[in-house]
């Protein structure tokens, strides 16, 4: 597969589109929901019944980023794609189903050849991520995806509320894999597991921890004031432990009777630690390793980077050099998003992606 890429800073579509040729299927970000309906119009109008979503956030091409207007990434060759959506996405979105499975029969779905990348609105993860693993996963479909910073996606021309937008790919040339980056990791000495002793999983809300407050768990383990928690929060996550793997919790706010917020729901009896930040670096290194190591020649990569990711790397002044390391060996485009998705798990603070061989 082969990635193309145009911007406007203007938020110009036709602008954004101009050096587009013959796309497979375009994927967007705009930099606010109300350019959404008017870019999806514009990107149907140019290129009719090529497969289109798009959503809410920033886009980045290679070493290009754009934080405002509108980002177009085109795919070509090699591929054969369908989009389509899931609505009532935070409520019901297996009544969609069939959608996914013919999208899935469109392309010829191959075991190891084809993949979902999703995009959804703000406050569907969990119900999307279920929906769309429970049918991809048994049949040996990876998903990669996030979450778009709005209440609407975009798909084929229209705007949809509450809702997923999906592009179902086939590798005509080779494999397709996910792959999930976590830059932190639980600490090596007198590691703390603190279960969840009442939460709130409908509204993000995690109460008590062993019966204490949450907030006061946290920044008593860190030594930090309330005031810190939300810088704090790009450094040192929760971490949800679940077998083998530990996925991640971002807080997004604490409330006056101690109870924290996060961005993923945790449940009563969860087992939860403090996370710490790995060597970012090393960490991204061996991802493009891990990468080439399994797939040898990579034609792109396709990605969901955490808003707190580009945030922590901003401040860190990795960004940049972040970007140039990932295109350094293939080509390397996508979104920073709210929230990220990766098989069957919907997590926090992460990069997915998909790779094609």
């Amino acid at each position: 597969m082969k990635l193309e890429c145009g911007s406007s800073k203007k938020g110009d579509v036709a602008e954004a589109l101009k050096d587009i040729r013959e796309p497979a299927a375009l994927f967007f970000i705009v930099a606010s929901e109300d350019m959404l309906a008017n870019a999806a119009k514009e990107i149907e109008k140019t290129f009719p019944g090529v497969a289109s979503i798009g959503g809410v956030g920033h886009g980045y091409m290679d070493r290009q980023f754009a934080d405002v207007g509108i980002t177009v990434i085109a795919m070509r060759e090699n591929i054969k794609v369908v989009a389509d959506v899931l609505e009532q996405a935070s409520v019901m979105p297996v009544k969609y189903i069939r959608r996914l499975e013919d999208a899935v029969k469109a392309v010829g779905g191959e075991r190891g050849k084809t993949a979902c990348f999703d995009i959804c609105s703000l406050g569907a993860d969990v119900r999307t991520v279920t929906t769309l693993s429970n049918y991809l996963c048994r049949r040996g479909y990876d998903l990669a995806g996030g979450t778009s910073n709005s209440s609407a996606v975009a798909c084929n021309g229209k705007v949809y509320k509450d809702a997923c937008a999906f592009f179902i790919f086939r590798n005509l040339k080779g494999k397709i894999k996910s792959y999930k980056e976590n830059i932190y990791v639980r600490p090596q000495e007198n590691e703390k597991q603190f279960m969840v002793t009442e939460a709130e999983p409908k509204d993000y809300r995690i109460r008590t921890l062993e019966d204490h407050s949450a907030e006061s768990v946290y920044t008593t383990e860190l030594g930090i004031g309330r005031n810190e928690i939300m810088s704090q929060t790009l450094k040192n996550p929760f971490g949800h432990i679940c077998g083998h793997d530990t996925y991640i919790i971002s807080i997004k706010g604490v409330e006056p009777d101690g109870s924290i917020i996060t961005y993923r729901p945790a449940n009563k009896m969860d087992f939860l630690t403090i996370l710490d930040m790995d060597d970012y670096r090393d960490v991204v290194r061996e991802t493009v390793s891990r990468i080439k190591g399994d797939l040898g020649s990579v034609s792109a990569v396709l990605s969901v980077n955490c808003l707190f990711r580009y945030l922590l790397f901003g401040d860190e002044h990795y960004w940049d050099e972040y970007l140039g390391e990932m295109c350094r060996s293939f080509s390397h485009a996508g979104m920073v998003g709210m929230g990220e998705h990766y098989n069957t798990q919907f997590v926090n603070q992460t990069m997915c992606c998909l790779a094609f061989e």
